[in-house]
């Protein structure tokens, strides 16, 4: 049977032991323990349960013809929601023929105890998730009231370290951000803010960080909890009268940056071949039409780093049309070659051997052979068997990792017309990398 391993931890779930890896461990133990082959893991790695947007779920949902099982550590690690996990596991799962079973609980859909039981179980699941819900709420109310940040992440504001649960001020990060207020309000524009900021040898932040402190009651002494502001016990950095006067100035640009892409298909995977650096996706309107590209961070914020790259931008367009024609000749190549291929039945070979071994023990039963050479034959045949199943699993393997034809075809069909979510998936499963040389595109594929 061909198992599909289902790994998500969410930040908070990290600090109480639900590491990707122990779930891993223990899936994969279970899995050869029962004779099962992995087709494949899939990971959301920081990913709330409580909805199922989420890459990982979203690409075994479309290779769920590709296996027999779905195994999960947990069931809450499938989804927090009742309404998702029935969802998925009976419009999904059962649908498509494959069985779902939870190490943990010890349910297995195959049986109608394991489905009654998943339907009780996931109603506690739920239960759980928003009892534990409302009493952080809860408590980050109270906190909020009585003048004090919420702590969660593993990270300071800017301007501020923690301390006993308060918030101290940082002299050098105040001063920085004192000083990015001041310049806003002389130069109306955040690069600009940048670029002066390098002048004055201050170590620059990034764009989007100074957009968020900007527009942050925090620096003017309030702490923030559900869109409600409460006066805060640390110290301010600027004043409210300079904090409002600065809101008024970003409002008058709000909307210049409508068109910024929020939805990058490729993002995480586009790396600039000259410098290194990431590139970002972003829009622009010209003429009434939206337009998508991309380009290295170093050349478009070089004031946040020591010198500029002038690498090529990118239209999106141009590149997915890149990706698609290279599944496509990808394809073609596969028509010729697919036929060349050979599979080897190792099981064949396998059984002949287990045959040998039964008759020499017939032999010495007969007394037909010495035990010498009944040890010396079993070694060397228990051998044979080793680097064969060695090579029957490298052979698994290779059919498990490999894309036919018709699925490359499929893919480069799939990222023409179908949703985004659906083409992100896609993009995920086959792309390593893609590296950008000026006038050229490198791509690294997962298989």
């Amino acid at each position: 049977m061909k198992v599909a391993i289902y790994l998500r931890v969410s930040t908070q779930e990290q600090v109480d032991n639900y590491s990707i890896e122990a779930q891993r461990e223990r899936l994969e133990a279970f899995c050869k323990a029962k004779g099962w082959t992995i087709y494949d893991v899939y990971i959301d790695a920081g990913f709330t349960g409580s909805n199922i947007d989420r890459p990982g779920l979203q690409r075994l949902l479309m290779e769920l013809d590709k296996v027999d099982v779905v195994v999960v550590y947990k069931l809450d690690r499938l989804s927090r929601s009742q309404r998702d996990t029935l969802t998925l596991i009976e419009d999904y799962f059962l649908k498509n023929k494959v069985d779902f079973v939870s190490l943990t609980e010890a349910l297995d859909t195959s049986t109608p105890f394991g489905k009654a039981m998943i339907g009780i179980l996931a109603v506690f699941a739920q239960l759980e998730r928003e009892t534990i819900a409302e009493r952080m709420r809860l408590g980050h109310i109270k906190r909020a009231e009585e003048g004090l940040r919420g702590m969660g992440g593993d990270y300071d504001p800017a301007g501020y370290k923690r301390h006993d649960g308060h918030l101290v001020l940082v002299p050098e990060e105040a001063q920085h951000i004192q000083e990015a207020f001041n310049l806003y309000e002389q130069y109306l524009s955040i690069t600009k803010v940048q670029k002066r900021l390098k002048e004055l040898n201050y170590s620059v932040w990034r764009f989007r960080r100074y957009r968020d402190i900007l527009s942050n009651k925090l620096y003017c002494g309030y702490v923030q909890f559900a869109n409600n502001h409460y006066k805060g016990q640390h110290e301010p950095i600027i004043s409210e009268e300079q904090f409002d006067r600065v809101q008024v100035l970003l409002s008058r640009h709000k909307g210049r940056n409508a068109f910024k892409a929020k939805e990058s298909l490729l993002s995480g995977l586009v790396v600039c071949g000259e410098c290194g650096e990431p590139y970002t996706s972003y829009h622009c309107r010209a003429k009434g039409k939206h337009y998508r590209y991309y380009n290295c961070r170093a050349r478009r914020f070089p004031s946040e780093y020591p010198s500029k790259c002038f690498n090529k931008t990118w239209r999106s367009e141009v590149i997915e049309k890149y990706i698609q024609d290279a599944l496509y000749s990808m394809a073609d190549e596969k028509k010729t070659t697919e036929n060349e291929i050979v599979t080897i039945d190792y099981g064949a070979q396998l059984r002949k051997l287990d045959q040998k071994l039964e008759r020499l023990v017939d032999l010495y039963s007969d007394g037909s052979i010495d035990k010498s050479v009944l040890d010396k034959q079993v070694a060397k045949l228990n051998n044979e068997k080793r680097v064969i199943s060695e090579q029957q699993s490298a052979q698994t393997e290779r059919a498990a990792r490999s894309i036919d034809r018709k699925q490359l075809q499929d893919y480069a069909i799939v990222l023409e017309s179908a949703a985004f979510a659906d083409r992100q998936a896609i993009i995920q499963k086959l792309i390593r990398r893609l590296t950008i040389y000026k006038d050229r595109l490198e791509i690294e594929w997962n298989f």
